[in-house]
C-alpha cells in the first residue's frame, strides 16, 4: 500500500464539503506540487485547485486548465472519481462562462460515466465515492436547470435523493430537496414545491446551513408559498 504524499487532503475535502473553502484553500496553499509522489496525489491537488479556482476563486479558465491537466495527464481510466470529478467541473466552467453547449457536453459525459460504474456494480462504494456520487448528480441538476431542462434535473435529483437514503447519510440533503421544490415550481408542481421547500427548510436547520435557510426563505416568498405554520400553544 502507498503512502499519499498529501497528508492535508482528507481535512481539504472535509473542508470543502462543509462549504469553508477559505480554509480549504489556506491548507491547500501549504502543499507544493514538486514534492507529490504518486499518480494519486497528482489528481488530488490538481482537482483541488481546479475546485478552488471556480468555486472560490470564480476564476473558470485557472479551472479548466487545471481540470485538464488531471484528465490529460494522470488519468489512465475514465472509470476514476477525479476524472468523473474533473470532467463534471469543466463542464460547470464553461457554464460559469455562459457556454451553454461546451458545459452541458462535459456534464453529460460525467453523468453518463458514473451511469456504467453503477450499472457494472464497480466496488467503489466507499462513503468518499458515495458522497461524490451524490454531489455530482446535483451539481449536474444544478446546470440542467439552469439551461432550463427542469425534467432531466429532477431526475438527477432523484437518483441522488436514492443514493443518500440508502446509505442513510445526509449529504447534500437540504441543497436536494431545495433544488427539487425549485424544479417542481417551474413545472407548476406547486402542492409538491410547497412539501419539498418544507423538508428542505427543515434540513437546514438540522444542518445548521444558514445561507440555504435564507435562501429558501426568500425563494418561498417569490414563488407565494405559504409560510410553514407553528401549531399555537394549547
Amino acid at each position: 500500500m502507498t503512502t499519499s504524499y498529501i497528508g492535508p487532503s482528507k481535512k481539504i475535502d472535509t473542508l470543502i464539503r462543509h462549504t469553508q473553502l477559505e480554509e480549504a484553500q489556506d491548507v491547500f496553499q501549504h502543499i507544493r506540487p514538486k514534492q507529490l509522489r504518486s499518480n494519486t496525489d497528482k489528481k488530488q491537488y490538481y482537482y483541488y485547485e481546479g475546485y478552488l479556482q471556480l468555486v472560490l476563486n470564480d476564476n473558470a479558465d485557472e479551472a479548466i486548465f487545471n481540470f485538464g491537466m488531471l484528465l490529460n495527464q494522470f488519468v489512465k481510466s475514465s472509470h476514476d472519481i477525479f476524472a468523473i470529478l474533473a470532467t463534471l467541473g469543466t463542464g460547470l466552467a464553461y457554464e460559469r462562462k455562459q457556454a451553454y453547449d461546451k458545459a452541458e457536453i462535459f456534464v453529460k459525459q460525467a453523468v453518463a460515466t458514473l451511469h456504467t460504474m453503477d450499472a457494472q456494480a464497480m466496488p467503489m462504494g466507499d462513503d468518499d465515492y458515495l458522497q461524490n456520487e451524490i454531489l455530482i448528480y446535483a451539481s449536474a441538476a444544478q446546470l440542467y436547470a439552469k439551461i432550463n431542462f427542469p425534467e432531466e434535473a429532477l431526475e438527477l435529483i432523484d437518483l441522488a435523493l436514492k443514493k443518500a437514503q440508502e446509505s442513510q447519510s445526509l449529504y447534500l440533503l437540504d441543497r436536494l430537496y431545495a433544488q427539487k421544490a425549485a424544479n417542481e415550481v417551474v413545472l407548476n408542481n406547486v402542492q409538491s414545491a410547497h412539501d419539498h421547500y418544507y423538508v428542505a427548510y427543515a434540513l437546514s436547520l438540522v444542518t445548521h446551513n444558514s445561507s440555504l435557510t435564507e435562501k429558501i426563505t426568500k425563494e418561498m416568498a417569490e414563488y407565494h408559498i405559504a409560510p410553514l405554520q407553528v401549531a399555537n400553544d394549547a
